[in-house]
């Protein structure tokens, strides 16, 4: 076979790669994920099982992160793959200074927020890439929902195929709370201004602790207790994965450590020291990945329903597929329900599915004898249009919910929303 610059660098259009990870582990270690390595092209069937090897099940258009981030990580070796890194490494230095420079601004006055005329409660984090933060946005909205609050959701709606239309994780958040009020686009500051005029009385700003320029009076932001500082860690964008400097932290008005279920009580620990450590004294939280419930897609005609509760996937082979930040977050959290997971599809956040990657998804399922194929809420979202009733394969969606702890910190934070008057600026 010849050489192939993919072997260094990641590729330009990919294929699904999968990822082999340990059946029924309870936990990853930190800072550790697997990944396939590139290929250019596709190929008609899947190859494998060998580990290490790509499976192609389909010939999306898209970059393939999981190729990017063993790059990042180190795992790529070579004079090529060097080469690349000592290349992100350079161009991380003007990175960190153009946001040293913004942070300058916004703290001496040159660059100002502005206020919306209702309440703003930020969910964001420090790192590019999943953290947690859809779920805890649902949460937040149903816990606001139920004080009384008409509820809006500001987003970028960074996946869509336009401005101002709904991505995957906006369809999902608008499905779990259909009583929120749902405003996609660039400009936050348009967007909660929209939202006061249709009526809301609060807005949750997704992805926001890097949007400054809306002013919020609740800064909440995430830090995943499985890669907390990115990889490697505290490196910023593009040779890690950090958006800023840990000690932005210290702008927030709470951090929240999600996945908690996924580390241990002295790991846990160990991280909230470190959070101590970059200067933020405020109140820290943790978030608990709990799975909810199983939604069947799509099935083999007659086939009896597997039923909803999701420990019904203990002892069951499965082959987990997804499209979402953290994709070993979500094997975790099969492997806690006890599902033998197969193999472990990892695509890039918000991929866009195809017919051809559902084809290709069952046949990678036949050919490793498995009958269920099981995949988040999110990629559900994507999914539905696109599975055939009957299907030869079982096709189920993890659904979860977070939980928050210590409940009573989180409800005295949000009663601040109504403590002062507000002054739109």
């Amino acid at each position: 076979m010849k050489p192939s610059w993919s072997s260094c660098l990641p590729p330009a259009l990919g294929g699904i790669v999968a990822a082999r990870v340990p059946l029924c582990r309870p936990a990853i270690p930190r800072g550790r994920t697997s990944a396939g390595r590139g290929v250019p092209g596709c190929e008609e069937r899947a190859r494998g099982p060998a580990r290490g090897r790509p499976l192609r099940v389909g010939c999306p258009p898209v970059s393939d992160a999981r190729s990017f981030h063993a790059l990042i990580r180190g795992e790529r070796r070579g004079c090529v793959a060097g080469a690349a890194r000592g290349l992100l490494s350079a161009a991380s230095l003007p990175f960190r200074g153009a946001v040293a420079l913004r942070a300058a601004a916004y703290s001496l006055g040159l660059l100002r927020a502005r206020r919306a005329a209702l309440p703003v409660v930020s969910v964001g984090n420090l790192t590019a890439g999943g953290t947690g933060k859809t779920p805890l946005v649902i949460a937040l909205a149903r816990r606001l929902r139920d004080r009384g609050e008409r509820v809006a959701v500001l987003a970028r709606g960074y996946g869509a195929e336009r401005d101002g239309e709904l991505n995957d994780e906006l369809r999902l958040i608008a499905a779990a709370v259909p009583e929120v009020e749902i405003v996609a686009g660039r400009d936050r500051v348009a967007g909660a201004a929209a939202a006061r005029a249709r009526g809301a009385t609060v807005a949750l700003l997704d992805d926001g602790f890097q949007h400054r320029r809306l002013a919020r009076d609740l800064d909440f932001v995430l830090v995943d207790a499985t890669e907390p500082w990115g990889f490697p860690p505290r490196v910023l964008l593009p040779r890690g994965l950090l958006r800023e400097p840990p000690a932005a932290l210290r702008r927030a008005s709470a951090v929240f450590l999600s996945r908690a279920e996924l580390v241990g009580p002295s790991e846990l620990r160990r991280l909230e020291e470190e959070v101590r450590a970059t200067g933020y004294a405020g109140p820290l939280l943790r978030t608990r990945t709990r799975p909810t419930r199983v939604e069947l897609l799509a099935g083999p005609a007659g086939a009896p329903s597997p039923g909803e509760e999701p420990e019904l996937l203990a002892g069951q082979a499965v082959l987990a597929a997804c499209g979402i930040g953290n994709p070993s977050a979500f094997a975790a959290t099969l492997a806690q329900l006890g599902a033998r997971i197969s193999q472990l599809v990892a695509l890039p956040d918000h991929h866009a599915y195809t017919a051809a990657d559902v084809d290709g998804l069952e046949r990678l399922a036949r050919e490793r004898a498995v009958g269920r194929v099981v995949v988040t809420a999110k990629d559900a979202v994507k999914l539905r249009p696109l599975l055939a009733q009957p299907s030869e394969v079982t096709w189920l969606a993890l659904e979860v919910e977070v939980d928050v702890e210590p409940e009573e910190t989180l409800n005295e934070l949000l009663a601040r929303l109504r403590e002062e008057e507000r002054g739109v600026a």
